[in-house]
């Protein structure tokens, strides 16, 4: 369990070496760049706003254009491709990769390109289709909805609202009579029509056609109707015909993809590499490079670098700088490294507690599966993962180590306590072949001595409390704080010793958990036990806040702190979930064998029974083993870290080589 133990660096160099020591020390990826150097006379900063949005720009096209390639060509990829992490590729490569940027930027603007021509067609389609659709009340209409009349004759074509009979608009038309209406279509919302008069009448029927709301047409042309509509439709078809084109352009440009993933990370890499010279000071002849450190990387920094005139300066960070925080732990316990750092990382003066998670988080995992055949399974499919998969990234394998661990642990638990997927085993054994084999457990079976299996998980509950406020002691030695260590560690576990010496003293505790067995303490132990825990409420009360000048401040606190007893008891009765899960994974799978032999043992019981326990042990495996990882992260977070664990510390964020598709490897 370690917090690397981090250092100031400060790295002055020859400005003409600027870019090879930056791209040196990206590549180490061991600074955070951190420059905290006002700038001054000889020292400023440059910036170089133009560069970034350039590459910002070459970033979003080359993702812009995978996602096209993606849309007309997807990837193949299994289930399991997630799993593969990103492809490696040596420094060769990038190194010599300039002189094929043109050519890749070129596919690019091509790719970028068709797909904008193949979403404006998709735009003038569209467009066509809606002008067909409004073309459609007027197909019996044998000339042009832009006609306005002959030398004598004034037409109005167009539309009113509602459904109209020729009686309704010669009525409302009666003023400027005479007139001719015709009605070319209509429905609940408008009819459509045209009405033809005499240029002389034409101002009024105007007027008298805008007073019932009258409106033109909303699609303008100079063919028919039908005419129009035919052009329509051709023109669709032209454009799905070029677009049918653009989208085989497409498809020939697919085998680029590679070379455009690695164009985009390797943009990326020069970003970084931008932002960073931005942001340290530099004269006109060096430049100066300063941030964080783990103090076991300057070796390897310091060899890195030795062919460049750099000057190297290591010093302690200042008490009140944010120094941010990186773990480093051993292959078991980096393995619940992701539950620490999705929890918080360790605050100033905190201990890394990835290896006192460790400890418990698989005892806890198993106990709550408890099975063979699902912690084998959940074994041997996290470890196919990791074999099958060797550039797997960190984060995710340690996840799948994760779950490696933890189905070890359920198949020693399955084994401790007689469990593979329930009583599969006497169930097809008795049921299919007619002679009863019965897995005996190791231990005891849990379902038939559940309040033993219960006390053994509020035993464990208590060590893991108690380690807990171990960390915690540690930590105030660490701090030499050592009042904190007396008073709000030490008091406590005399505290909680003694009212659990009661507990066990107790005949009423003994005939709950252990089926009325004598107390293992004597009643006189028992009642030395509540005396000690009596006194040491009282010093709690006294003494907890011992910091606090304020007499009344400091008892109604201590008070306060007594009352945090119910804290502990409801803390240590949380871990009764440790049974409640191993129950349910074992009951769920008994009860899919059970339903399954009652299909008898025939051909058809045979094939129901598979089924039956395929479908519902696949539901119980999801179900209860995101279970046991939720639940054991919450007795982690809530019960463990409540004793001695804050976090808020920031990670360490290194200035090195990101990319999302490729992993560059040395020479």
């Amino acid at each position: 369990m370690a917090v690397l133990a981090m250092k100031r660096i400060t790295i002055c160099g020859l400005r003409q070496d600027r870019k090879a020591v930056l791209e040196e020390v990206q590549r180490q990826g061991v600074i955070e760049v951190n420059s905290v150097a006002p700038d001054n006379d000889v020292f400023r900063r440059i910036s170089m706003p133009i560069s970034n949005s350039e590459f910002d720009r070459s970033i979003h096209d080359s993702e812009a254009a995978l996602e096209v390639l993606k849309t007309y060509e997807p990837e193949k990829g299994g289930l399991l491709s997630s799993f593969k992490g990103r492809a490696l590729m040596d420094v060769a490569r990038y190194e010599g990769f300039k002189s094929e940027m043109p050519k890749i930027q070129s596919v690019i603007r091509k790719i970028l390109a068709d797909s904008k021509e193949i979403a404006e067609n998709n735009a003038e389609i569209l467009r066509c289709r809606q002008q067909i659709d409004m073309l459609v009340p007027w197909k019996t209409l044998d000339i042009s909805l832009d006609t306005s009349g002959t030398e004598k004759t004034a037409f109005f074509i167009g539309a009113v609202p509602g459904e109209q009979t020729l009686d309704t608009l010669y009525e409302a038309l009666a003023e400027v009579m005479p007139v001719d209406i015709t009605i070319f279509s209509k429905d609940k919302s408008q009819t459509c029509l045209m009405v033809i008069c005499g240029t002389e009448k034409k101002e009024e029927t105007s007027s008298a056609l805008r007073s019932i709301g009258f409106v033109y047409p909303s699609v303008s042309s100079s063919r028919t109707p039908a005419a129009q509509t035919e052009q329509l439709n051709q023109s669709i078809a032209q454009l799905k015909e070029r677009n049918a084109a653009v989208e085989e352009e497409i498809r020939s440009l697919v085998s680029y993809r590679e070379d455009i993933k690695f164009y985009s990370d390797y943009m990326s890499i020069r970003a970084e590499k931008y932002n960073v010279t931005n942001s340290i000071p530099q004269s006109d002849h060096t430049f100066v490079l300063e941030g964080y450190i783990p103090e076991k990387e300057i070796p390897r920094l310091e060899k890195a670098l030795q062919d460049f005139e750099v000057s190297i300066d290591v010093s302690d960070p200042l008490a009140e700088e944010d120094v941010p925080v990186a773990l480093s732990n051993n292959a078991f316990s980096s393995s619940v490294q992701g539950v620490v750092e999705s929890y918080s990382l360790p605050g100033k003066g905190e201990i890394d507690p990835s290896f006192l998670i460790s400890l418990f988080y698989f005892i806890f995992f198993g106990f709550m599966l408890a099975d063979i055949g699902i912690g084998a399974l959940i074994f041997l499919g996290a470890g196919f993962l990791l074999l099958k998969n060797p550039h797997m990234e960190r984060g995710l394998r340690n996840n799948v180590k994760l779950f490696m661990f933890g189905g070890i642990s359920a198949l020693f638990f399955g084994i401790l306590f007689g469990s593979c997927f329930g009583d599969v085993i006497t169930s097809v054994s008795t049921n299919f072949f007619g002679n009863p084999v019965v897995l005996k457990p190791l231990w005891l079976d849990m379902a038939s001595n559940p309040m033993i299996v219960l006390s053994l998980a509020l035993v464990m509950g208590i060590i893991h409390i108690y380690v807990g406020l171990g960390a915690a002691g540690y930590q105030y030695i660490r701090q030499k704080d050592y009042m904190s260590l007396i008073f709000k560690v030490l008091i406590w576990y005399v505290l909680l010793t003694g009212l659990f010496i009661k507990c066990l003293s107790m005949q009423i505790i003994m005939d709950i958990l252990a089926g009325g067995s004598e107390p293992p303490v004597s009643a006189k132990a028992g009642q030395i036990g509540l005396i000690v825990a009596g006194v040491c409420c009282i010093i709690v009360i006294f003494m907890s806040e011992f910091r606090s000048r304020s007499w009344p401040k400091r008892i109604l606190k201590g008070i306060y702190a007594v009352y945090g007893i119910s804290g502990y008891l409801s803390d240590i009765l949380s871990y009764s979930r440790l049974l409640a899960l191993g129950l349910a994974t074992g009951v769920i799978s008994s009860v899919a064998n059970m339903i399954g032999t009652m299909f008898g043992n025939g051909v058809t019981g045979v094939i129901i029974f598979v089924l039956v326990f395929l479908i519902i042990n696949a539901i119980n495996i999801g179900i209860n083993t995101l279970g046991a990882y939720v639940h054991t992260n919450r007795l982690q977070y809530v019960e463990f870290f409540g004793r001695f664990y804050e976090g808020g510390g920031r990670p360490f964020e290194p200035y090195s080589i990101k990319t999302k598709y490729f992993k560059f490897k040395e020479n």
